[in-house]
Order: C-alpha cells, then structure tokens, then sequence
C-alpha cells in the first residue's frame, strides 16, 4: 500500500490494526482437531461433546462446575456472534458467580466490548470495560500463578488480558504502552502453548498478534527501527488462524472472521473466499449487523452490485437493539448509494446521499468520511468536478477518528483522477510482503 503525503502516520496504523480489535475469549480447553476442508467452518454450535459428555444433562444445575462453566462461556460467545451482546454480559455476570476465583468471566466480558467497538470503535464507553476487566483477569491470574507458575489456564487468561490492553491502547494511540504489553502478554501465550500445544485459545491469540504485528511496521516503514514496535510474523500468523479454522472448535468462528477480512482488504485479496465467508456467516448470524455490513462490503468489490444493493437495503431496515449495531443501517445506505452509483445510476444514487448528515450520531464515528467519499465520486459522475474536489477535501480535513484511512486514500486518488465508475478499482489496504 502506497502511503500518501499528507495523512497521518497515526491514521495509518489505526487503519490498518482496526481489524486486530477482533475477540480473545475465555480459556477452554480445546477440541481435537478436524482435518482442513476447502469450504469455510463456521460452526453454528459445537457438539455436546465439546463440554464433555455430561453436558448432554437436560438440567443444567445438576451438572459438575467445570461443565457448567465450559456451556456459559460456549453460550456467552454464541451470543456474541448472534450480535446478542446484552444477552452475553448476562452470561458472563453468571459465570462469575459461578467461578469467582477464575478470570473466565472478565475475558468475557472483554471479548463482548470488543464485538461493540467493532461495530463502531467511536463508542468509547466500551473502553472501561476493556481496562477494568482485564485488571481483573491479570489479578485472578497472578493469585494463581503464585501457586503454580505451570498453570496454563493463568498464563493464558494473564497473558490475554495483557493483548487486549495492548489491542485498546494501540487504537487509541498510546503506541509505547501498547508495545509493551503487547510482548508481555506474547510471551506468557508462547508459555501456554508451549506447555499444551493444543490450546486453540492460545493459538488464536497468537495469530492475531503474530499477524497484524507484522503487517503494521511494513506499512509505516519508520517505525521498524522503534525498539518498542513488536516483531511479528505474517505468515506465521496466518498459519496458527488457519489451524484454528480448520479446527471447528469455540474460536473457529472468530478466526474465520478474520481471515475473510485479510481476504478483503490485504494483498493477496482472495475476495471470491471472503464472499463465500460472509455469505455463510450472515446465514448462520442474521441479526449480526457487522457480518452483515461486511457482506455488502466484498459484494462491492466484487461488482455485484445488485446483491449489494439488494443486501444493503436488508441492513437498513434493521432495527438493532444493541446501541452500537445502530450505526450500521446508515452506512448500509451509503454502501447501496455507492452500488448504485457503480450500477451507472448517478441521479438515483445522489437522491440517496443527498439527505443525509455526515455529523448523524446515526453513522459510526468514521461513517462521515464515506458520505463525503461517495458525494465527490457522485460529483464526479455528474461532471460536477469542482464539487467533487470539495467533497475529498473534506474527507482529508477530518481528525482523530472521525478521519478514515481508507476513505483518504480513495479521496486523494479522487483529487489526482476524476472518478469514473467503469474504472474504479480499489486496491488493497495492506500489501503482501516487505
């Protein structure tokens, strides 16, 4: 990817580790594997196997502790991936009850304010839930560890714990912190794994990090050199959230998750594989408003634009009930704005832009620059080029996270070329290699 003069670096790396906000959840102990198929797993439930054979009880109450806690977290995180997200916390306020001495229950909790910021990473609410639980988890570990530095459940609940806070502090800006519990948090992973191999929790976490570490000094190439900046590895990344898709067990669905939004947005694009994905996953997850979001994305960009049109105006008329879903409706109807446009509509597309407000609390808190982005292509197309000029200029005026990385790349090739819909080709966020 091409970095343009004139965005921010911070920008850059926001852009590019927005999907490393995807969900660590709790410790379990891991499924066997299932051997590689070539089609997505997405698994809707898992077996009763999965929790033990006891879990086939009818009575939940009569079962043993340890199974009861395996259903909690295994529902908590359905729930989640049904965009259920209230429903989750109550799960997780439960399975603390039930296990208070373990850090289960505030990973939950972490992994279910991540699924809200990804819907809409303005919502910063979200944030205290993210620093207290993990405080959390990290002091149940210690206790723990105190007894037995082996304990792999507490090296993997501390070492989580110490990811997601550098996961929100790197979104957030605070680079040096995120560095540096970041690397804590690895090499307590590293230990887990390296005492149960198997762990797919630990493989999962791992992967994301291993990935988007990587990925992030090669796009700004300054900071390679900054001895706090990690040393990740794609392609090791890449490999342990296949394992984990290919595995069919609790994190399965996460990681195919991401892999669809490597499969978007990074060179090499396998966007074929990532519709697939999304098509799969918003059958299994209707009401998740971002799988939804995220379909109509790659239906875009891979011209089909009646789907996505016919996909996009589903999404509208949602009515989530959890507070960050909401914003996703309004940028379902830009997305349609610019299906339509790419259709050969102009007029029709501008008659849905036109109304709307790129300062609505109804959008995500970057929703304001794609109203902008697809105006000026709008103008474009109408042969209105002074306006459309005006339009991308806005884009890149915007600060902090009201700005899209994205959106800026595309508006500053707007300002170079008029936009023409027969041309227009959007190239990876992320390159391949070095």
């Amino acid at each position: 990817m091409a970095i343009h003069r004139g965005t921010p670096v911070g920008r850059v790396i926001r852009a590019t580790l927005m999907p490393f906000l995807f969900v660590l959840s709790v410790s379990a102990s891991p499924p066997a594997a299932r051997a590689e198929t070539s089609a997505p797993i997405i698994p809707a439930k898992l077996s009763p196997g999965f929790c033990g054979e006891a879990a086939t009880s009818a009575v939940f109450d009569a079962l043993p502790r340890s199974v009861r806690r395996c259903l909690l977290m295994e529902r908590g995180m359905l729930a989640n991936l049904e965009g259920h997200f209230s429903d989750a916390e109550l799960i997780w306020q439960e399975l603390r009850v039930l296990v208070p001495e373990d850090g289960g229950a505030a990973l939950g909790e972490i992994d279910t304010a991540w699924w809200r910021l990804m819907l809409d990473e303005g919502a910063t609410w979200n944030d205290a839930t993210i620093l207290d639980a993990s405080r959390e988890a990290i002091g149940l570990a210690d206790a723990r560890l105190e007894l037995d530095p082996d304990d792999v459940d507490a090296l993997y609940q501390k070492g989580a714990a110490l990811f997601n806070l550098a996961r929100l502090n790197g979104i957030r800006g605070r680079y040096l912190k995120a560095g540096g519990d970041g690397e804590d948090g690895r090499r307590l992973l590293e230990r887990s794994l390296e005492l149960d191999p198997g762990r797919t929790d630990s493989r999962y976490a791992l992967g994301l990090y291993s990935y988007y570490t990587d990925i992030a000094p090669k796009v700004v190439q300054w900071m390679s050199w900054l001895w706090f900046v990690p040393k990740g590895d794609r392609d090791a990344g890449l490999r342990n959230l296949e394992i984990v898709r290919a595995g069919g067990g609790l994190y399965a669905t996460g990681a195919t998750f991401i892999l669809m939004n490597v499969h978007t947005y990074h060179a090499p694009m396998d966007l074929p594989g990532a519709l697939a994905t999304g098509r799969a996953l918003h059958a299994l997850y209707p009401e998740n408003a971002l799988f939804h979001s995220e379909l109509v994305e790659v239906l875009l960009k891979m011209g089909l634009y009646p789907e996505a049109i016919q996909s996009a105006f589903a999404l509208e008329a949602n009515q989530p009930a959890e507070v960050e879903a909401r914003v996703r409706p309004q940028l379902a109807r830009i997305l349609r704005a610019q299906a339509v446009l790419l259709s050969g509509r102009t007029e029709e597309a501008w008659a849905i832009l036109e109304p709307m407000d790129a300062q609505s609390s109804a959008l995500p808190i970057w929703g304001g620059a794609w109203l902008y982005l697809v105006r000026g292509q709008v103008q474009d197309a109408r042969g209105e080029r002074s306006e459309a000029r005006q339009e991308y200029e806005r884009v890149l005026r915007l600060k902090g996270p009201r700005f899209n990385p994205r959106a800026g790349m595309i508006a500053e090739a707007g300002l170079e070329k008029p936009f023409k819909a027969a041309e227009y080709k959007e190239l990876p966020m992320v390159g391949a290699g070095p």
